[in-house]
């Protein structure tokens, strides 16, 4: 509808709108109508029945209209909020029975705002009607809008102005002035609104843009509904607040038009949220032809300029629901889905540790939780798990482990393992008084051994923080830059709970639960090591339960292994004596696809903090021996070795290869 322009005019005080009639005010400008002087032509209803948005005859203007006109419905009137405009003369109001409910959802006002001076306003002269004609607006656009012309110090010089003015009701309560090489400057202590928030009284779907200069190219075109943001991609929400009741609850539709950048994605996405995605619709400034060749532009007003009006209804026409944050569908997945139904769920990485293997295969993207007696041997068995996965799979590591005091000590502790024998130059046995030296790890092995820890093996410190965010902020980055695919954290307590009021069993199961979701978006596979709590005298470790702190831990994990000294076991007639027994409960496997819960035996030799293979043979239904299996000694990055240990599952009748 087109605005008469006996109700607009720039007067000496500024812009200002003049009604027929005298009616009372709100204090936001609003004038109060009766109800019983509304003539209602027709209206919507939802499905209850119940009107919802009516067109009515205007209370201020209509008496005076041609007897032609008189008639017209030029009023969209909100049933819900009490809200109406007039779209012939721009009356602003609000029905006698809905001021009291406006007025109880309205936030409450901590700041005194002030009013800005509008005396300084002037109607758009040559320069401003210039520069939006370049734009592609007309000046009657502009002014229907409230556009005046101004001048304004900026940047310690008086400058030529587009005055922006950002009006509620009948009041002006801020102002925008903008220069033609785009510099901006609001006026102070006044209150920042949405610009031209009273477009949305009466409508059924409103279009927000990232600047004014945007909203006008969208009215140029006959959109009566565009509102824009204060501040471009900078807008804060709150500014939305005091009319979110008002002038949005009853909106159907809210088109996100902002710009194509970085900034203009990233408000759209904070706008989305705000109002709820469900009704919110994304305006992409982007034109896809029939012969597959595109083109796009910053913005809308860039989109009218460029390639015309329809290019720019075009766009706004083919917006897309915006995608609900944390929600997916079936379709997300359809194509990994298909795959499942034609190979099968692919296995997971075994470790080569014989019926330990049988019980739990890792994928990338879980976390596993290892809690165990104390000497159990908890670091060491994280350590062996991790250089298995790194040597098996080329899953590249990082390492939290503070405990393992100095780091060149912790290094060297993972070199013997990888080499088989302690990481010396030289072993040095004495018999008779007498020493005898041979060499232990060559040079060049030595160089090899250390060449692969640094390829595949970093570190994570504690420098700036040991909070769970810093932690994985820095896993994080080495998975960007060296590709790492899993992360040790041993041992949990030393990570920082978050501050605040919560218990400490809350604030574990925060950092466990953030720990699941980082492993599950980055596809790490995160191993953390956990002290028991102490157990009662009698008790025994048996679940991830026993960690000491919360029962999240086993909640919260994909994988739970329990690891129990069980050196007493009964051995089968020749198995190595010199080799530690380690019962690996298998507490919790979150996907059967992955494993399941059972009891296994590992052995351990202290010389090269190895694991190795056990077989369980059953003598009867009660009792069981364990054949221990020799561990090699062999460097693990000899190609011969390497050669023997990528296999998936090795014969019963051949011994493990380390």
């Amino acid at each position: 509808m087109k605005t008469s322009s006996k109700a607009y005019k720039i007067m000496a005080d500024g812009y200002n709108f003049i009604p027929q009639k005298k009616w009372e005010q709100t204090p936001t400008g609003y004038y109060i109508v009766p109800i019983d002087q509304l003539d209602i032509k027709r209206s919507r209803t939802d499905e209850n029945g119940t009107a919802t948005i009516v067109r009515c005859t205007c209370p201020d203007c209509s008496d005076s209209r041609k007897r032609s006109h008189q008639n017209e419905p030029c009023v969209r009137l909100d049933m819900t909020t009490g809200l109406g405009k007039c779209y012939n003369c721009g009356f602003h109001f609000i029905i006698s029975t809905k001021v009291k409910a406006l007025s109880r959802h309205q936030p409450v006002r901590k700041e005194n705002w002030k009013l800005p001076r509008t005396d300084h306003l002037k109607p758009l002269d040559a320069v401003a009607i210039d520069y939006l004609m370049k734009r592609g607006i007309r000046p009657e656009t502009a002014k229907k809008a409230g556009v005046c012309s101004a001048h304004r110090v900026i940047g310690g010089t008086e400058r030529h102005c587009l005055a922006f003015t950002f009006r509620e009701g009948t009041k002006v309560v801020n102002i925008q002035y903008k220069t033609t090489d785009k510099l901006f400057a609001m006026e102070p202590d006044c209150e920042i609104i949405p610009w031209n928030i009273d477009a949305c009284i009466g409508q059924e779907s409103i279009i927000i843009t990232e600047g004014m200069m945007d909203a006008l190219a969208l009215m140029e075109l006959g959109y009566d509904n565009v509102i824009s943001v204060s501040n471009g991609a900078d807008t804060e929400l709150r500014t939305f607040n005091r009319f979110r009741y008002s002038h949005f609850d009853s909106l159907k539709t809210i088109y996100l038009a902002g710009d194509m950048d970085e900034a203009g994605e990233q408000l759209r996405t904070k706008l989305a949220e705000y109002f709820g995605e469900a009704r919110c619709r994304t305006v992409e400034w982007r034109i896809e032809q029939e012969d597959g060749e595109s083109f796009a532009e910053k913005d809308a007003n860039d989109m009218l300029t460029a390639h015309g009006a329809d290019a720019v209804m075009q766009c706004i026409n083919h917006a897309q629901p915006c995608p609900i944050t944390g929600v997916e569908t079936v379709a997300n997945y359809r194509e990994k889905l298909f795959d499942i139904w034609q190979n099968g769920i692919q296995p997971g990485k075994k470790v080569g540790w014989g019926e330990f293997d049988d019980l739990v295969q890792f994928e990338p993207g879980r976390s596993t939780i290892i809690v165990g007696e104390p000497n159990t041997g908890k670091s060491t068995f994280a350590d062996d798990l991790v250089l298995n996965l790194a040597l098996l799979h080329n899953w590249k590591a990082a390492i939290y482990s503070p405990e393992m005091f100095p780091p060149e000590r912790h290094i060297a502790r993972l070199a013997t393992t990888i080499a088989g024998r302690q990481f010396r130059k030289e072993k040095v046995t004495t018999q008779r008084g007498v020493d005898y030296r041979q060499t232990a790890i060559p040079q060049p092995m030595a160089e090899r051994i250390v060449d692969w820890l640094e390829e595949n093996i970093f570190f994570v410190t504690e420098e700036k923080g040991r909070t769970i965010h810093m932690l994985l902020h820095r896993a994080e980055q080495l998975q960007q830059r060296y590709g790492i695919q899993q992360l040790l954290l041993d041992p949990f307590n030393y990570i920082q709970l978050p501050d605040g009021a919560k218990s400490d069993t809350m604030k574990i199961g925060d950092v466990l639960a953030e720990i699941e979701l980082f492993a599950h978006r980055t596809g790490l596979f995160v191993i953390v090591v956990v002290h028991p709590s102490k157990p009662q005298k009698g008790e025994q470790i048996e679940s991830i339960y026993n960690a000491s702190g919360s029962a999240e831990f086993r909640n919260r994990a994909d994988y739970g292994l329990v690891l129990v000294n069980d050196d007493n076991a009964n051995r089968s007639q020749g198995s190595p004596s010199q080799l530690h027994l380690l019962k690996v409960i298998v507490d919790k496997v979150r996907d059967d696809a992955m494993g399941h819960k059972g009891i296994c035996h590992l052995s351990f030799d202290a010389e090269n903090y190895r694991h190795g293979a056990v077989r369980t043979e059953h003598l009867t239904d009660q009792l069981n021996q364990y054949r221990v299996l020799p561990i090699s000694a062999h460097c693990w990055l000899d190609r011969s070795e390497q050669q023997q240990l990528a296999f998936e599952a090795p014969d019963p009748e051949d011994d493990m290869p380390f």
